[in-house]
């Protein structure tokens, strides 16, 4: 080594680096990631990493004031989806009815304070079962539970809700021959990914792939990024799915379950491909689309518009332009302006082109 010459850091050094800055506290998701910077965590960090990520750390006991009362009319199904929960892990015996008590009082403490009807299609254990290997206390248990659903689970989260309506026209922009492939067949992204986006992946993922792909979602900290993982997915699979010739119900099997197939060494190129999908995602994508994620208080609005009419992604007009001014060869947009005639001649981008919606 030439004098003067830095030597390399040792392997291992910056889980070294990550521990002593947790260990310091104050850390924000900025320096934990400039840390990480995209490698896999080590197990006895995680929690630590994760809270800062869904900025938790400090946060009171939401359910101190509660009186613990377990008595919601689908108490039952909540107690016996719990109870299924623990036998999937691996709990020692006398730590069972402790950890059953922790989860079923999340679920019953958020279903009242949120007055919301507990359903086991809710996915909710699902999203529970990552957090549970972290060995958190209840409050923090609790406080991350309730991070994740507000931050990270769209609303409208069900069979024909606006955010698989959306993840079709993200679909239809980058893949139109997949998308319309899967039209033709008539299997709509709620059809195969209600359990992807609902658990963030967890539903089909072993523990450890599940771990792997939140480790990197919860730092990127952009609800919106699970949209492009899910689309890596379907493009990962794009030519078996246009090949296929089974059924209907086969092809939905075939797709809802493709997470499945995921391992730890596949998470890297996954979230690698994301990024670049989503850098060549026109911004209005997320804009148009805030209100699916955040605090019900910030709701839907009636004027919202209904993507399950939408004829294609939606880009500004804004966005557009500015997209025309920047150098570089090839097309970038290809407009279509529908306005009658008469305003498309009163004045219109010199590469659009017509089309009367008068005459449709």
């Amino acid at each position: 080594m030439a004098e003067g010459e830095e030597a390399p850091p040792p392997p291992g050094s910056w889980i070294k680096d990550l521990a002593d800055a947790l260990e310091e506290g104050g850390c924000d998701l900025e320096t934990v990631r400039n840390i990480i910077q995209g490698r896999q965590l080590p197990a006895d960090l995680r929690a630590k990493v994760w809270k800062i990520a869904l900025n938790v750390v400090g946060k009171g006991d939401s359910l101190a004031s509660w009186d613990g009362s377990l008595d919601l009319p689908e108490q039952s199904i909540i107690h016996k989806d719990c109870q299924e929960l623990i036998d999937q892990l691996s709990v020692p015996e006398e730590e069972k009815s402790v950890l059953i008590l922790d989860i079923e009082s999340v679920i019953t403490f958020y279903c009242k304070s949120r007055n919301v009807k507990y359903s086991s299609c809710l996915g909710w254990i699902h999203l529970l079962k990552p957090l549970v290997h972290l060995h958190l206390p209840r409050s923090d248990l609790y406080n991350c539970f309730y991070a994740i659903m507000n931050k990270f689970i769209p609303r409208d989260c069900f069979m024909k809700g606006r955010p698989f309506h959306l993840f079709r026209l993200l679909l239809q922009y980058h893949e139109p021959e997949l998308c319309s492939f899967l039209d033709t067949k008539k299997m709509t992204p709620d059809s195969y990914a209600l359990n992807w986006l609902g658990s963030l992946f967890s539903y089909y993922c072993s523990a450890e792939v599940t771990q792997a792909i939140w480790d990197g979602y919860l730092q990127q900290a952009d609800p919106f990024f699970i949209y492009f993982l899910m689309l890596i997915i379907l493009v990962n699979a794009k030519d078996v799915i246009l090949a296929q010739e089974s059924d209907k119900e086969e092809m939905i099997k075939f797709l809802e379950t493709s997470p499945a197939n995921l391992d730890l060494e596949d998470i890297e190129d996954l979230f690698s491909l994301a990024q670049y999908y989503c850098s060549k995602t026109p911004a209005s994508f997320r804009k148009d689309n805030h209100s699916l994620f955040g605090s019900s208080l910030l709701g839907l609005k009636d004027d919202d518009t209904d993507l399950s009419q939408a004829l294609c992604l939606a880009v500004s007009v804004s966005e557009i332009l500015q997209a025309n001014q920047q150098q570089g060869e090839g097309v970038r947009f290809f407009v279509v302006d529908c306005r009658p005639a008469e305003q498309y001649n009163a004045g219109h981008l010199s590469t659009a082109f017509h089309l009367d919606s008068d005459l449709v």
